[in-house]
């Protein structure tokens, strides 16, 4: 789905602007990958397992960007993707058809700006203009940051999901399974 670009002004001042992802954007969206995947331990591979060449990630952009049942966006910040965020289908078969899936990231530089918020709200109407009626996420429970933001928005915890993910020095993360009723 296209989605015009808007801009906004963050509580810092300064000017982002939220737009729908396009492959054009590959190249920037391969570094911005690269850089989320060493900031947080909350994605769910290391910088190192991030293999995705420009080209491909131009396709799979473009299949986004033309997906009507898909909404992905990205934050720019004086050039720079500062963040990342979309929501999708579960699938076309007719009995998961009224579910959507959320996932949404922001480059340590720009927490706390209000990016996030603005990005989620984004989400959530269209998922509504799309005829979604739940909007799903998985969160780890440790991720002290994204929690906050998923409640305010009316996501509830339905399930966890005991060692949802293991670290490199044998650590495990519960996941939190989430669930917003449009």
């Amino acid at each position: 789905m296209i989605y015009p670009a808007e801009n906004l002004t963050m509580k810092d001042g300064r000017q982002c602007t939220i737009r729908s992802v396009e492959p054009e954007d590959a190249p920037r969206m391969t570094r911005y990958m690269k850089i989320m995947l060493g900031e947080t331990p909350f994605l769910l591979r290391t910088p190192e397992e991030f293999n995705v060449t420009e080209e491909r990630e131009a396709e799979i952009l473009a299949g986004r960007r033309d997906d009507p049942r898909s909404l992905m966006l990205v934050a720019e910040v004086d050039g720079e993707i500062a963040a990342c965020a979309d929501v999708q289908s579960h699938g076309a078969q007719s009995r998961r058809f009224h579910r959507a899936e959320l996932g949404i990231s922001v480059r340590k530089d720009y927490w706390r700006l209000g990016i996030g918020s603005a990005m989620m709200e984004r989400l959530i109407a269209f998922a509504r203009q799309a005829a979604f009626e739940q909007i799903e996420l998985t969160v780890e429970s440790k991720n002290y940051r994204a929690l906050p933001l998923y409640h305010k928005y009316g996501f509830v915890i339905y399930g966890t999901r005991p060692h949802g993910l293991k670290y490199p020095d044998g650590s495990y993360d519960n996941d939190y399974l989430m669930i917003k009723m449009l």
